[in-house]
């Protein structure tokens, strides 16, 4: 009696280990892909921007601040640059928000959103999204953003008015790097570099001839006397025609392996008619796979039954955009076919506004809870489409 009473509390023991680790995963997987209630906690945030000739840059519009090869950009310098500027540090950490580079007319911030609710559904998550209450005056939390000023000297005639065929092609360098992250934990932080998206958005220009740093500073998507606004106002792709705006996914094709074996085991097809999920797995990710990323153009509501995987499980939703983003090996493409990031007007200075945040409709973007983590970013602006070699 006694050996079977022992037997029947191990037996039960071990049933009781068996559905606490099941309840533990299920709740892991649950809260482990768009995490909108953790943040990553950075100590350091270092970016490196650099120029070649005919490309000035500076970060305060200072006549005297022009720097011809190359700034450096982190917390302590955008902050101090002047009083009452509209650069911000995220504080408090970075927070996954999804954007697909709509610039608001009325606030010239970059519209973002973010995750208010995240469901298990049979192939991966129903999501849940309004969008934060940003305008450039009144950053938020949960990204880092700051103005870049761009002076082209090239060009002896301003031309006021916008014209795509008058202005410069400006590229990536080969030179710019992926991002990385160091320190935090090592098992966390490729979630974080491989989901992080850095905007480039023109606001206005002027005239870089006998110029004022305050009116370049007050440069909005309103416009103004000798203010020329080219604010990426529109939802459509084609717009980015007039290279106004790009967005930069240094890491578009890297994954880790724990990625890659995540999504495979959870997504699932859904029927474009009605919604419903099937058995079929979608399309198999590798560690090198160019996923694209559907990111959230309007505030998503139950009743929109939208899933995070919409568009890459052939599920097409109206509440998410298909990013066409500017690569890396964007960036080290030497040949005609190397696509233009911006396109700048000669004899002008012009206010460029640099969100960085974390794409949470990417699809890395499922571990980020990642403390005390690096960020560290190196990119650089080029008028030459070629590299000339000696050879």
């Amino acid at each position: 009696m006694y050996k079977d009473r022992i037997k029947k509390q191990r037996k039960i023991f071990l049933l009781f280990i068996a559905i606490l680790i099941t309840g533990t995963i299920l709740v892991i997987e649950t809260y482990a892909w768009f995490i909108g209630t953790s943040t990553v906690q950075t100590n350091e945030f270092n970016i490196t921007v650099s120029s070649t000739i005919g490309l000035e840059l500076s970060i305060d519009a200072d006549p005297d601040h022009w720097q011809a090869n190359s700034i450096t950009i982190n917390p302590a310098t955008i902050e101090s640059v002047f009083s009452n500027n509209n650069n911000k540090v995220p504080t408090e950490g970075l927070i996954p928000l999804s954007s697909n580079g709509l610039i608001d007319s009325t606030g010239s911030g970059l519209a973002f959103y973010e995750k208010t609710s995240l469901s298990a559904s049979y192939g991966g998550y129903r999501l849940i999204s309004n969008r934060i209450n940003n305008t450039m005056a009144n950053e938020l939390d949960g990204y880092f953003v700051f103005d870049l000023y761009i002076r082209n000297g090239t060009g002896q005639t301003y031309n006021s008015e916008f014209n795509e065929g008058g202005a410069e092609d400006v590229y990536l360098t080969p030179e710019s790097n992926a991002v990385s992250v160091a320190n935090g934990n090592a098992a966390t932080t490729h979630g974080v570099a491989n989901s992080l998206r850095v905007g480039f958005f023109e606001i206005g220009r002027i005239k870089a001839d006998g110029y004022s740093a305050a009116t370049a500073r007050s440069i909005t998507c309103a416009g103004g006397t000798g203010i020329t606004s080219v604010c990426p106002t529109t939802q459509n792709l084609d717009s980015r025609r007039t290279y106004t705006w790009n967005i930069w996914e240094p890491n578009h094709d890297v994954h880790t392996s724990e990625l890659v074996n995540y999504f495979n085991r959870i997504c699932k097809k859904r029927n474009n008619s009605d919604g419903t999920y099937t058995t079929t797995a979608c399309d198999t990710l590798t560690t090198t796979s160019n996923v694209p990323t559907y990111a959230i153009n309007s505030a998503v509501g139950a009743s929109d039954n939208v899933d995070i995987y919409d568009g890459i499980n052939e599920r097409t939703s109206p509440k998410l955009t298909q990013m066409v983003t500017y690569k890396t090996s964007d960036a080290t493409n030497l040949t005609s076919s190397k696509p233009t990031l911006i396109r700048l007007a000669g004899n002008s200075i012009t206010k460029v506004r640099v969100y960085i945040w974390l794409e949470g409709q990417d699809v890395d973007n499922y571990d980020l809870i990642s403390n005390d983590a690096s960020v560290r970013i190196n990119f650089g602006l080029t008028k030459d489409k070629f590299v000339l070699s000696n050879s």
